[in-house]
């Protein structure tokens, strides 16, 4: 029986009978009751029956006792395997230390792949394939040890003479592969039991193969725990109960409730909790329900306040940025009015001042006209000698021009000889900064290219000495055998009997007998995978 329906029936007494009225007429349950009944619930909880300590001591004594007997079975079994298996090891062929090592491998394997197995079912990860090696070595470990038990003889023949040696034999690997299957069903059922999953038990498909069958594709299908489908599935047979028999129910007809609830595995007092039980979970949904409506209420008011307060800034924003255009405008027609009034002074006084200005120039001209009338006489009569100075004057004047306008231009052309002048040194110094880049350049690349000289004359020189230390270490034949490789791979094509003996004798200086063996010992060198190419001897030559 789950939790959840336990408490119910835990409570019905404490409660009082349900009234006959509607569902409007029963209570409606506080904060404060609900806090009441979840300290109720604690209290409870903490006065359960825990197991006693003795029963929990002797439990693990016998915890011990069973690792310890375990431990004893499993190194007794090895111990009486283990002449059986090294004397079939001897028989194979494994040689001595390989008989000795034999036994530890087979058996080893077993308790390694038990142990591996136990662990990992242990951390949530089976792997059936390490058990089924672990029972195949304990087969190969039994079967050895029968054919041990009969000695080469007939098995049929041993088993009815003598059926208690074949027994005995088989009988340590067996304790060992039972009290694996015992810690391995003891470590799973104990993870089963502690997160509420596990396989659906064999009886139930037996009593109820339709309904297991449908708790069985929901839990594959949705990857749920037995135990959970299982409650979900006895919660909706209560409730399907509920709903079609509520109104005898609420009528406080309650006579036939607990038949009605009993193949549902729920007890006479559980099944008379049941509506109260029911009727409390609905005022729990419906205050839930107002509760989510009072906050989405709530959030809708204060989004609505959010939005009216944004609304009242963007007027106050907008009436700022009038009022701050409305002040520009009145302080740029401040300033124009200012300024046509300034205008319209500066025109008085301009005004008065042509006004002035006028009077004296008139005064001026009256006087002008008087010294002129006095000096017309007199001009008359040195009017030849007032012209001829005018001529002069001039003359003098057209001199002078004259003479500005060549010193104007002097200064004109040295400007431009300046300009010219500078011009042509900066292109001098540009020019000469270039050709200074460029040696530069050209110098770092001579010195790149000398420094890349000399590592490759280094590495030559390397190279060499490395090649000659090889080739010195060559017998005289051997080098003369090498040489008359590279002809045959170079001049032959690689065929050793397309290079003539006359060659052969041409080069090396040698008799036809001794040219015919150095061709051959050659021959056998190029098909041991010779390669002139890489020859220490031919490199120490061209190095």
């Amino acid at each position: 029986m789950s939790t959840t329906l336990e408490a119910p029936a835990k409570l019905a007494p404490e409660m009082p009978a349900p009234d006959a009225g509607s569902e409007d007429d029963a209570p409606t349950t506080t904060e404060h009751d609900h806090d009441q009944e979840h300290d109720q619930e604690q209290e409870r909880a903490a006065n359960k029956p825990r197991p006693a300590r003795p029963l929990r001591r002797i439990m693990t004594a016998v915890a011990v006792v069973a690792l310890l007997g375990g431990m004893v079975v499993a190194v007794i079994g090895f111990a009486l395997s283990y002449r059986s298996l090294q004397a079939a090891a001897l028989g194979w062929g494994f040689g001595p230390d390989g008989a000795r090592a034999f036994p530890i491998g087979i058996d080893g394997g077993v308790i390694a792949f038990g142990a591996i197995d136990l662990l990992l079912v242990w951390r949530r990860m089976p792997r059936p394939l390490l058990r089924h090696a672990a029972h195949l070595l304990t087969a190969v470990t039994i079967a050895l040890n029968i054919s041990a038990a009969i000695n080469g003889q007939n098995i049929w023949s041993v088993l009815t003479t003598d059926p208690g040696r074949v027994i005995g034999h088989a009988t340590m690997p067996v304790l060992f592969v039972l009290c694996v299957g015992a810690a391995r069903h003891a470590v799973v059922r104990t993870g089963e039991l502690e997160d509420g999953t596990g396989g659906i038990p064999a009886h139930r498909w037996l009593m109820d193969p339709r309904g297991t069958m449908s708790i069985f594709r929901t839990m594959r299908v949705w990857d749920v725990p037995y135990a959970e489908v299982r409650e979900q599935r006895r919660e909706l047979a209560i409730h399907q109960v509920w709903k079609e028999h509520r109104e005898d129910i609420e009528a406080g007809r309650l006579e036939a409730l607990p038949g009605l609830l009993a193949p549902h595995g729920l007890t006479v007092e559980e099944a008379l909790a049941m509506p109260a039980r029911m009727r409390r979970a609905e005022q729990e949904r419906q205050q839930v329900a107002e509760r989510e409506a009072r906050i989405l209420a709530q959030e809708a008011e204060a989004e609505k306040r959010a939005a009216e307060q944004e609304a009242r800034l963007a007027a106050l924003e907008a009436e700022a940025e009038a009022l701050r255009a409305q002040g520009e405008v009145d302080v740029l027609r401040a300033t124009v009015e200012g300024e046509r009034k300034a205008a319209e002074h500066r025109a008085e006084a301009a005004a008065d001042t042509a006004g002035i200005e006028a009077s004296a120039a008139r005064n001026a001209a009256e006087r002008r006209a008087t010294e002129e009338e006095r000096r017309a006489e007199a001009e008359q009569e040195a009017q030849e000698t007032a012209q001829t100075a005018a001529l002069r004057r001039r003359a003098a004047e057209d001199n002078r021009k004259a003479a500005e306008a060549e010193d104007a231009t002097a200064r004109t052309k040295a400007e431009a000889a300046a300009r010219l002048r500078k011009a042509a040194e900066d292109n001098w110094v540009a020019k000469r900064a270039e050709e200074e880049a460029a040696d530069k350049e050209e110098a770092a690349q001579a010195a790149r290219g000398r420094a890349a000289a000399h590592r490759e004359a280094v590495a030559r020189a390397e190279l060499a000495a490395v090649a000659a230390e090889d080739a010195a270490r060559l017998s005289e034949r051997e080098r003369t055998i090498r040489r008359v490789a590279r002809m045959i791979l170079v001049e032959a094509g690689g065929t050793a009997i397309a290079l003539p003996l006359a060659r052969i004798e041409e080069v090396i200086g040698v008799s036809n007998g001794t040219a015919s063996g150095y061709r051959s010992d050659a021959a056998d060198l190029i098909e041991r995978g010779y390669d002139h190419r890489t020859d220490p001897l031919h490199v120490a030559a061209y190095v």
